[in-house]
Parts: structure tokens; C-alpha cells; sequence
């Protein structure tokens, strides 16, 4: 049996709405209240923490943690915040999703496909969210790797929670922009 893909999704769209009726079927998706907002709050609610965790990055941190660092931390909250917006977005249309190929398949059909509400790098953003899920389970080869590499690791952990601040700020600003 094929396996749900969403750079697939993004080429056919017909794939794609074969894998959102499904997902509909089983009820992974199904319609729901409009809770668009609390997701919202949600995804501010995210953001707002992350930065606080990364000015704390600046003298706070290190003095009391001496080299240890939280920017994986940091990294994970973006990636919620960026989820909640796609959330919101889903809410707004009277859906709720049980899991993230779901997610992604109704944002993909009804918001790059038919909409054209979201290109291409707005779903690359949100999937490269919740492809994180799938590689947090690597853990342990995860922690290996970073105490291998740890300060080369630390600056590139500080790099990519700068840059994922700035896209999920510019994703939540335009999911409620979307959302007005």
C-alpha cells in the first residue's frame, strides 16, 4: 500500500485529494467548531516563549548553565508555533486533524491547490515541522551526535533557531492575515 507523501501532494493534485478523502473517512480529519483563535493564541503564545528563551541565551543562560545551551528547545517551539497557524487555518474552515500528513494534505489541497492562498515554501515550512516529529524518535543517535560535534553543533543549533524564528514569525503573521 503507498505511504501518505507530501512533495507528491504538491505536484498531483489528485493525490492529494485521494489522501485528504481518506483521511476524512477514517475520521483523522473531520469537521469541527471554529477554534481558529485558540490556536492563534497558541502560536503566540509559543512564539512569545521561544524569544524569551533565546535573549536569555544572551547572559542569563550561560551563567547559570555554563556551555549547555537550549536552542533544540527553542528550535521545537517554533515548529509548534508554526503548526498551530496551519491549525488555525484548518479550524477557520470548520475542521480539526488527528495527525500531521492530515494537516498537511487539507492545507496542501484546499490552500496551495485550489486557493493558491500558500505557495510552495510555506508548505516546505510546515512540513519541515512536522517532519521534526519523525526525527526527535532517532534521540539517542541524536545525542551522540551533538556531544561528537558539540561546538561546531552549538553555533549551527543558534544559526537555525534565528532563521526558524524568522519564518515562523513571517508564517504566523501571514496565516492571520489569511484568517481576517
Amino acid at each position: 500500500m503507498k505511504k501518505p507523501n507530501w512533495k507528491i501532494w504538491l505536484k498531483d493534485k489528485k493525490e492529494c485529494k485521494f489522501w485528504l478523502d481518506r483521511y476524512i473517512k477514517k475520521k483523522i480529519l473531520k469537521k469541527s467548531s471554529n477554534e481558529s483563535r485558540l490556536h492563534l493564541r497558541r502560536t503566540d503564545h509559543n512564539l512569545t516563549f521561544a524569544n524569551w528563551i533565546i535573549e536569555k541565551h544572551k547572559n542569563e543562560i550561560p551563567e547559570v548553565f555554563g556551555g549547555d545551551n537550549f536552542y533544540d528547545w527553542v528550535i521545537s517551539i517554533y515548529y509548534y508555533a508554526i503548526y498551530h497557524a496551519a491549525l488555525a487555518l484548518i479550524s477557520k474552515e470548520g475542521f480539526t486533524s488527528k495527525n500531521h500528513s492530515a494537516t498537511l494534505a487539507f492545507l496542501i489541497y484546499h490552500h496551495y491547490h485550489l486557493q493558491k492562498a500558500l505557495e510552495k515554501e510555506d508548505v516546505e515550512l510546515i512540513a519541515s515541522s512536522l517532519d521534526r516529529e519523525d526525527i526527535e524518535i532517532l534521540g539517542v543517535s541524536k545525542e551522540l551526535r551533538e556531544k561528537a560535534c558539540y561546538d561546531i553543533h552549538e553555533i549551527f543549533e543558534k544559526k537555525l533557531a534565528e532563521q526558524i524564528k524568522e519564518e515562523a514569525v513571517d508564517f504566523a503573521n501571514k496565516i492571520k492575515m489569511l484568517l481576517k
